[in-house]
Order: C-alpha cells, then structure tokens, then sequence
C-alpha cells in the first residue's frame, strides 16, 4: 500500500522483474561459483539469493501484510501469497544459455489472480491476470489450435526415469519434444502458442504458479496427471492448447505405468 492505495500488482511485478533482469544480466554466464542443494544437478547460486532478496524486499515494503513463498528459504502460509522464483533455470544462467527467467504470482485463497515471467536473456515478459486475457510484450497472446500429436511439437523437463520412456513415445507421435530447462517458460510457450504442450512431474509452486495462469487466460487446458483441474499446489501438470491435452495424458500414463508409478 502506497498513501493508502492498493499498486496495480501486475504493473509492479512487471517493473519489478524487468528492473531484476538487468541484474542478472550482469552475472549471466559469469558465475565463479556455485553451491548444490538437494544434488550436483540441484544448485544454487549467490545471484539467485540477492535476485530473491531484490524481490522479496519490494514486497514487503509494498505489501507489508502479505505472505511469501520463494524457492530459496521463504515458506509463510496465508490468504493473500506471493510465490517467487528469482531464476527458474538456474543451470542456463550459469553456462550463459539463454532460457532462464525470473517468476512471480499472486494467489488469493489458493487461486492464482496474476502471474508474470520474464526472460531477461531473450526480452520477453509474459504475463496474465485473472479474466484479463494473457500477453506478451504487450501482445495479446493464445494457444495452438493444433488439433492432432503430429501437428505438435511439445516440452517437458529432466526427470530420471519419467523423460527417457515419455520422449521415445511422443517422438513417434509428434514433430519433436523438447527440454529448454526453464519449467515457468516452457508453461509461458504453451500460452504463446509456441509449443503445444508441456509436462512436468514433481514441480514446485514456485516453478509453475505464473505459467498456470498465463496458459489458463490464453485459452489453455492444465491438470494434473489424473486429468483433474490442477492447481498451483498439485505436483504434477500436463499444460496444454485443450485440442490435444487427452492423447497427452494417455501418454504420461502409459509411462507411469512402465516405471511403476501408475495406478
């Protein structure tokens, strides 16, 4: 609050993101050094700490009475949440690849109202805010309307035994899948209509609660792997232009099944 008035909260998290993107943009591909968390592949660097800092601290002086969850330490519980990400792919900063981005959501009652992502790399902000359609740079952006797998070409992330058996199956079925290594843009390409569909198995809020709602105003379909309506605290998504999002989860449960994790 500002002089008792509530800020545009996308207008903030716009100016806000693109002001942190010149930040990383200094540091991309010039991190000296970095630390694993969970793993060699799980890691963290000090850049992503001062990029969540620089959020964190615009938020609480901006909406003081207003709860947090952010991917490096900031677990709070509330009505009114933001949830943060200050680089969703971090290993394409660090090797100075250009598909990283910062994200940043508000969720209400555990419904996400705004979302914003930018890739500071490849100058792009996409964004969206409940029932007022999504955009990119500005333009109103949609998904497909590719109606069949070989019309598509799809993403997904790297998961161990999951990835391998999903892409040999939709490589006989699609014009490609890919793995750009940055889940908040690969939801954003389904909104943008650039890929048709995205999977992604055991994912944190952090990771997707921007991209839900950019793919939910373009038009898009998004669930868990049940087929149920996902939402920002489900684990596991298929995004999707809603034409083909039902030989998508036919596929993501034949794999399941295959490595033991279906029903």
């Amino acid at each position: 609050m500002e002089g008792g008035i509530e800020l545009d909260r996308l207008d903030f998290s716009i100016k806000l993101l693109r002001r942190v993107g010149h930040f990383l943009m200094l540091h991309w591909g010039k991190v000296d050094s970095v630390e694993k968390k969970t793993g060699f592949k799980d890691i963290v660097t000090e850049i992503d700490k001062k990029a969540q800092e620089m959020i964190v601290e615009e938020i609480r002086k901006v909406f003081p009475d207003e709860n947090i969850i952010a991917e490096e330490g900031i677990s709070e519980n509330g009505k009114k949440l933001w949830i943060i990400d200050p680089i969703d792919g971090t290993i394409n900063f660090v090797h100075g690849l250009p598909n990283f981005s910062i994200s940043i959501a508000y969720v209400e009652n555990g419904e996400v109202k705004m979302g914003v992502v930018h890739a500071p790399a490849l100058n792009e902000t996409l964004y969206a805010e409940e029932n007022g359609g999504a955009f990119l740079n500005g333009e109103r952006i949609r998904v497909s309307g590719n109606t069949s797998l070989e019309e598509c070409v799809g993403s997904t992330g790297s998961y161990v035994d999951f990835t391998g058996k999903f892409i040999e199956k939709m490589e006989k079925k699609t014009r490609r899948v890919r793995i750009l290594g940055s889940a908040a843009l690969n939801a954003c390409y389904v909104g943008a209509g650039r890929v048709d569909f995205f999977v992604t198995w055991r994912i944190n809020p952090w990771d997707i609660a921007a991209g839900l709602i950019v793919v939910k105003e373009a038009g898009g379909t998004v669930t868990d792997f049940a087929g149920k309506e996902a939402n920002v605290f489900s684990k596991n998504f298929v995004f999707s232009n809603g034409l083909v999002h039902e030989e998508v989860l036919e596929v993501v449960n034949e794999v399941l099944k295959e490595i033991g994790e279906g029903k």
